[in-house]
Parts: C-alpha cells; sequence; structure tokens
C-alpha cells in the first residue's frame, strides 16, 4: 500500500508545464498574413463589373443591328399616307407563294397589313396548297393596285421584311388585279 500511496502523491504533485518559445528578435515570415475578406470580396466585384461591362460591349452592336432591321421594317412601304380606307373601294386580288413553304395564313395576313399599313381586318389569305395563296384586300382600293404592281415598287421588298420573322421568302404568284379582272399569271 505504501507503493500505491506514494504513486498517488507523486499524480497530487505532478505539475505540468509546457514550454513556448517565442523569440523576440525572430526575422518576419514571408508567409502573409490575413487581413479579412475585404480584400478579396473587392477584387471579385470588380471583376465581375468589368465582366458585365465586356458583355454589354460585345452586345451592343447586336441591338443596334436589329433596332436597324426593325426601323427598315416599319419604314420599307409608306403607302398608307395618303390612302384612307373607303367602303366603296373594290376588292383586289394577289397571289403569293412562300418559297421556304414555313408561313401560315395567319403570319400572311399579318405581313400584308405591316407591309402595306392597313388593317388586318382588310386582308383575307386562302391557302390553295403547296404554299401558294390567294390573297384579297379589301377597302383599300387602286392604291394597292399600284403599289403591288408598279416597275421598282417596294412591296415585295416591304412584304419580305415582315416575312423574315416567320422564315418566309415570298413570291408574287398572281400580279394584283381588281376581283372582277381576269387572272393574270406570270409568264412561263
Amino acid at each position: 500500500m505504501q507503493h500505491t500511496a506514494a504513486q498517488h502523491q507523486q499524480h497530487q504533485n505532478h505539475n505540468h508545464q509546457v514550454s513556448v518559445n517565442f523569440p523576440e528578435f525572430a526575422p518576419p515570415t514571408l508567409t502573409p498574413r490575413r487581413r479579412g475578406c475585404g480584400c478579396t470580396l473587392s477584387i471579385l466585384a470588380l471583376l465581375l463589373v468589368l465582366l458585365f461591362v465586356a458583355l454589354l460591349a460585345l452586345e451592343s452592336p447586336f441591338i443596334a443591328l436589329e433596332n436597324s432591321r426593325i426601323a427598315a421594317r416599319m419604314n420599307a412601304a409608306p403607302y398608307r399616307r395618303d390612302h384612307p380606307p373607303t367602303k366603296e373601294a373594290e376588292p383586289v386580288l394577289l397571289g403569293l407563294w412562300d418559297e421556304r413553304k414555313s408561313i401560315t395564313s395567319l403570319q400572311l395576313i399579318v405581313c400584308i397589313s405591316l407591309a402595306l399599313g392597313i388593317d388586318e381586318t382588310h386582308v383575307a389569305v386562302i391557302p390553295e396548297g403547296s404554299y401558294f395563296y390567294k390573297v384579297t384586300i379589301v377597302r383599300e382600293g387602286s392604291w394597292v393596285l399600284e403599289a403591288v404592281n408598279a416597275e421598282g415598287s417596294v412591296f415585295l421588298d416591304a412584304i419580305n421584311a415582315q416575312a423574315r420573322r416567320f422564315s418566309a421568302q415570298l413570291v408574287v404568284s398572281h400580279l394584283a388585279r381588281r376581283e372582277d379582272a381576269p387572272s393574270s399569271a406570270p409568264p412561263p
């Protein structure tokens, strides 16, 4: 028992001392000190702002191009200015064909309405098969005949500018004529 009592006393009197040695004249270390994440966040924010500005700079020419295309579409056919609709006007018939076979009757009504600057309710389109369409324009009069059939007319450019929205390329298959006139098909 003496041995156990001596061991017990030795454990109670045992002091643990930790010796930490910090030299006062130690050279500075080359590892950077952490000063927080403020600097890192600032650099990251600057990089994100630069990326955003670069994306805007790359996208601005495409926006300008689209705006110019929209302006060209809207100004392609200045027909409407001097031609008010009249109820007495004879209906005008016109034949159109879509080379790319992609446009629908409703889309064609929208294209004609925008190209001529007329009300959509004045345009009727009947599909004749194989993407040929019979177009009837009412309440507009003879100015439509001149706009479609005149040499150097911008009608085809104007309607194709509208039809590009629907991936279509339109061709006049039958020249415009009054409803009571005989059909005029282009020569073979």
